[in-house]
């Protein structure tokens, strides 16, 4: 299986997405790495989301925040 994880930001309107592929673990624990800085919000985003699963079978997680209401 072929495992990734991928963070979704939006920013003065500009979607920017960052994706990585790995092992379950690499993936794993790239999605809860992509989530402590998502909930830190120290780049200032407007929206993030984040989500890792696999290319085959999709996600196995996700997680979202809305900034603009925190």
């Amino acid at each position: 299986m072929t495992y990734y994880a991928i963070r979704w930001s939006i920013k003065d309107g500009v979607i920017t997405p960052v994706t990585k592929k790995g092992t379950k673990q690499e993936m794993e624990r790239q999605f809860y790495l992509f989530c402590a800085s998502a909930s830190t919000n120290e780049a200032g985003n407007e929206f993030d989301a984040v989500e890792w699963g696999t290319l085959e079978g999709g996600k196995l997680e996700r997680k979202v925040w809305n900034n603009k209401t925190a």
